[in-house]
């Protein structure tokens, strides 16, 4: 036997220790896969004398292929290391770039990630509600030949020129093409099955028939192909994975049986019991008798709740309970769904109570900031013309409101870099927006700079983070609700007034001695691009019509802060609500599924000088039920529209009304846009209209809801009747006056942050009178900009203040504004590690890995590897009370698991019973069994009789599974 750290059973020994040749092990949940295929690549090496170069093991994601490396590592000697692995999609990729131009590619070519794709499907007109469907649509056409409608091939063709263009490929492409190459090629296939000796492959079941045909023919010369699956773990029948091809493999290499993991080592017999019943209604792949013998305290649990509020409370309190008499660990608790719909719901409950919790995603490296920077800056530094590389690189760095409006002014297809300095020339020079645009156009210049001046990727990504990672930041922006309204500020617009017209007329603004106070200022000015400023030393010639400033101007108050205050005005004086002609638009409809609902009230009002000047308004009959819930909302039942005009005879007039207008709506990216969209899709005009959407610039400009109720009822706009398509929409003509007003004050608070640190200088050297509230915090705000290496105002301070001989030292200075230590904090240059230490651990490992004799094709490498890690997985925090949808929990278990939802709405779904389809509602049992499973002790299952005010249907799985949900009140 090898040694391995842990006592096989005797069915694992007969996986281990099976003959060469094509082996099948079935492992149920819970049984020690992973286990049983370390444990045969160190008998492979050990005792059948295999060279670890020549074994391959495909694994489902990075991170089980990382796990199988550590294990390797842990047994034995450091050859885990030479053992092929990763996943299916990283040895296609390595086949594709040995023969690129053989697959019709050119060399060097990238991958196009799912951000990437959606870009592309943009630029093809295809709604973003839409794109992630027929993103799976294309896949299964390339991958199962699933068949499309004639509009959706054309489309997928278009889609494939675009990346060719770009020469990209995209996931699918990865596999279909190696099929197709190992296919058409004799000479490469032989080539690339001579590469290895023995292959494994973890998690079979979800192959899809193309990936299967890569594998069978890899193995078809030596047939070592040692295969682990679970057809009863099969969940993944979108991306093609079929639970039968484990039955397929076993008919093509002649394996007379399957050697079956028979026990569970990780449930309780209670619940494995239960999830056995369920998963039995199944027809079976195999003859399997698999069983759990640890008995827990725990009976499995089944509830029913009126609604899937009494469900979240009756959840958190049971937790708090069972903790409170268990004294489990938060991260010992799973809560899964089959929607995120679901977690987001129960994760604010829980968040309300106080309980640690953690809305669980798949690790991603994209989903760390600091390396998708880094990312999107590489791949602009290897592609600076690309414009989808520019536009993510932009989605990183600007904020989202301020790229839509460039986006809905310039229109989607207009050249980004362009349309940012047609912004920035337009735009008002105290706008921060305005600063934006040119520190993120100068960047971009740099970073082509920066790909030449480099010749290794080390030092090239540390200079990336040298610089700054993430949204440009304003500190006056981000404090803006602490800040006063210059223009409300005592004595600043008359102050503004006074310096404007002596800057008009040629005049000097001359600055009256105060114990260098004046030097500060007179750097202040200079900064906001006053052209004569000159400090009062000595007797001096003055016109008439010069301007002398004095401390005493000030009256009580702080002169710095009066003329940084009166500079403000000065610099955003040009700021002003841009958004004063368009139309607004709202609708009402049958439910709020964006996907298949339809409308029922559609109304629009045209605005000119922020005033409304003409009404649209139209009821439609819909083609679907109105549901329910919708009624409860807008009062629309079907008999009151069944003699009105459909959407397709309302939408013409509406497009008339709309001309050439930007149509205004309030979260109407996330719903009203598309809806519109799909209704209208193949009507004449929807394709030239240009959207903008209210939501972003209100969540910019205030912390409270955004809501458009809650904001016209802060505004003081009058509402009408709530949830009618005319008075919401005028509703939000009234709202966005105030938005655009809140926008113009914004600015003028943030303007001028390039100056903080001479601010920051004067509000130190002033001492005349105890600083009030708001000159401590600008003091706290320009701290760092006064202190840090990139101000020279303290040497200019220290040249000048001879002829102030009353100014403090510039030691004195330093430390009233925190002393040489925080400034040599400040400056000193800390490592990349230093600063970012979790992110420079993943990206320390791709570095490692991605080394090539050029930068250029060290990038690349670096590239390819995250654009095939598009998901690790998902990892249980210890401290946290876990959420995760079904499909993301495989590999993951805790003691204590509530499944939420299961109805028949989620678990199979509508359509699935509606219309029998026993596929879906065979692999609906699959997902609920792989959810089960992961619980250890106790598990709990619950459903709502409404949810999100509709019914929710029966519970057919939990009757599956022997299950009378108690009903709770």
């Amino acid at each position: 036997m090898t040694r391995m750290s842990f006592d096989p059973t005797a069915q694992q020994c007969r996986a281990i220790e099976a003959p060469l040749g094509p082996v099948l092990v079935v492992a149920g949940p819970g049984a020690g896969k992973t286990y049983c295929l370390v444990a045969r690549i160190d008998h492979l090496i050990h005792r059948l004398g295999y060279a670890p170069a020549r074994i391959c093991a495909v694994t489902f994601t990075n991170k089980a292929a990382q796990e199988i490396a550590l294990r390797l590592e842990r047994e034995r000697d450091g050859h885990g290391q030479e053992v092929t692995r990763g996943t299916l999609h990283a040895l296609c990729l390595v086949m594709l770039r040995d023969h690129a131009s053989k697959c019709g590619l050119k060399p060097g070519f990238g991958i196009a990630d799912e951000d990437c794709q959606r870009r592309l499907l943009q630029r093809l007109r295809v709604q973003s509600v839409r794109q992630g469907d027929l993103l799976r649509l294309f896949g299964r056409h390339r991958l199962q030949g699933y068949p499309l409608t004639e509009g959706d091939r054309e489309l997928l063709g278009k889609y494939q020129d675009l990346l060719r263009s770009k020469n990209m490929v995209d996931f699918d492409d990865i596999v279909t093409l190696t099929g197709e190459l190992l296919r058409a090629d004799d000479g490469v296939a032989v080539e690339q099955c001579g590469r290895w000796d023995y292959i494994l492959i973890d998690e079979f079941q979800d192959l899809n028939l193309t990936q299967y045909g890569i594998v069978k023919r890899l193995a078809s010369v030596h047939r070592n192909l040692f295969a682990v699956g679970d057809d009863e773990q099969s969940i993944y029948s979108w991306a093609g994975a079929d639970p039968r091809i484990l039955d397929r493999f076993r008919e093509d290499f002649g394996v007379a049986a399957p050697i079956v993991l028979d026990q569970n080592r990780r449930c309780s017999r209670q619940i494995f019991e239960v999830a056995r019943r369920l998963i039995a209604r199944n027809p079976a792949l195999f003859d399997k008798r698999i069983e759990a013998d640890r008995d827990s305290v725990f009976d499995v649990q089944a509830y029913t709740f009126d609604d899937e509020a009494g469900e979240a409370q009756w959840i958190v309190q049971d937790i708090l309970r069972d903790r409170a008499e268990c004294g489990t660990a938060w991260g010992d608790y799973g809560v899964l769904y089959r929607k995120h719909t679901i977690g987001h719901y129960i994760e604010r409950e829980l968040v309300r109570a106080g309980i640690p919790c953690r809305l669980a995603r798949g690790q991603a490296l994209l989903d760390d900031d600091v390396v998708a920077y880094v990312i999107s800056s590489l791949r602009l530094i290897r592609a600076p013309d690309d414009p989808l590389a520019l536009e993510a690189f932009a989605d990183r760095v600007l904020p989202k409101q301020m790229l839509e409006q460039v986006r809905t002014t310039a229109g989607l297809d207009a050249d980004l870099l362009a349309s940012l300095r047609v912004f920035a020339r337009q735009n008002s020079r105290g706008d921060p927006d305005t600063r934006k645009a040119w520190r993120f156009i100068y960047h971009v210049e740099n970073l082509a700079a920066l790909g030449r001046t480099h010749d290794a990727l080390r030092p090239l990504v540390e200079e990336l983070l040298a610089q700054r990672v993430g949204r440009y930041r304003n500190p006056l922006e981000e404090r803006h609700a602490e800040l006063t309204d210059p223009a409300l500020y005592p004595g600043a617009a008359a102050l503004a007034e006074r310096v404007s017209a002596a800057s008009e007329r040629g005049a000097t603004v001359w600055l009256v001695p105060d114990r260098g106070v004046e030097i500060a200022l007179a750097g202040l000015m200079q900064s906001a691009h006053l052209p004569d400023v000159r400090r009062l030393t000595g007797p001096r010639k003055m016109r008439d019509d010069d301007v002398v400033l004095r401390p005493d101007d000030a009256g009580r108050g702080s002169w710095p802060l009066l003329v940084f205050k009166a500079l403000q005005i000065l610099q955003s004086r040009d700021v002003r609500d841009r958004f004063l002609d368009y139309v607004a638009f709202d609708v009402e409809s049958t439910d709020l599924d964006v996907a298949s609902c339809e409308i029922v009230e559609l109304a629009a009002v045209r605005v000119r000088n922020g005033a409304i000047v003409a009404q649209f308004h139209s009821l439609v009959r819909p083609g679907c039920p109105i549901s329910p819930g919708a009624t409860a909302v807008h009062g629309y039942r079907e008999a009151d529209l069944k003699d009105q005009p459909g959407f397709a005879d309302v939408w013409p007039l509406l497009r008339d009304f709309v001309g050439q207008d930007v149509l205004v709506a309030h979260n109407g990216q996330n719903f009203d846009v598309p809806v519109l969209r799909r209704l209208a899709t193949g009507l004449s005009g929807i394709e030239t209209l240009v959207f903008f959407d209210t939501l972003p610039l209100a969540k910019s400009l205030l912390d409270e809801s955004a809501k458009l109720e809650a904001l016209a009822k802060r505004f003081g706009v009058a509402e009408g009747r709530a949830h009618h398509a005319l008075d919401d929409a005028s509703m939000l003509v009234g709202v966005l006056r105030h938005l655009g007003m809140l926008k113009v004050i914004r600015a003028r608070k943030a303007a001028l942050s390039q100056a903080l640190d001479w601010l920051g200088l004067a509000l130190a050297l002033d001492q005349r009178v105890n600083p009030e509230p708001e000159a401590r915090l600008l003091q706290e705000l320009a701290v760092p900009a006064a202190l840090g290496r990139y101000s020279d105002c303290l040497e200019v301070y220290a040249a000048e203040r001879g002829a102030s001989p009353d100014a403090p030292s510039v030691e004195e200075i330093i430390e009233r504004l925190g002393g040489r230590r925080v400034m040599e904090r400040l400056r000193a240059e800390r490592p990349a590690a230093e600063r970012y230490p979790i992110a420079m651990l993943r990206l320390g490992a791709l570095m490692e890995t991605s080394t090539a004799p050029t930068l250029g094709e060290s990038i690349d490498r670096m590239l390819d590897k995250v654009g095939l890690s598009s998901s690790e997985g998902v990892e249980r925090d210890p401290h946290r009370v876990s959420l995760l949808t079904l499909h993301s929990t495989k590999g993951l278990e805790f003691s204590r698991v509530y499944v939420v939802g299961v109805e028949d709405q989620q678990l199979p779904g509508y359509w699935a019973l509606q219309q029998n389809r026993e596929d879906e509602i065979q692999e609906a049992r699959r997902l609920l069994y792989v959810g089960m499973t992961r619980a250890k002790d106790r598990l709990v299952l619950t459903r709502a009789e409404l949810r999100g005010g509709r019914a929710s249907g029966g519970s057919l799985l939990l009757h599956d599974a022997g299950l009378a949900p108690a009903a709770m009140v």
